[in-house]
């Protein structure tokens, strides 16, 4: 399983919303500044790059999850 940049950005951007529509204390303003940073953060090189390694991350996690389940599982 390989997360593309925009699914882990849809992602993120999916469970932030979500925690800020839960949370009431949060105001237009404040979800508009946040939107607006993780796009930024995400369209620069800089966050590009460090998507890239998050992205690595997780999809190194996800399959070596994968091969223990399977390995257990076949025993």
């Amino acid at each position: 399983m390989t997360l593309t940049t925009n699914g882990l950005f849809l992602i993120a951007a999916a469970v932030l919303g979500f925690w800020m529509y839960k949370d009431k204390g949060f105001k237009k303003r404040e979800f508009i500044a946040v939107s607006l940073f993780w796009i930024v953060l995400v369209a620069t090189p800089w966050g590009g790059n460090a998507v890239s390694g998050v992205q690595g991350v997780l999809g190194n996690g996800a399959q070596t999850a994968s091969h223990t389940v399977n390995n257990v599982g076949a025993k």
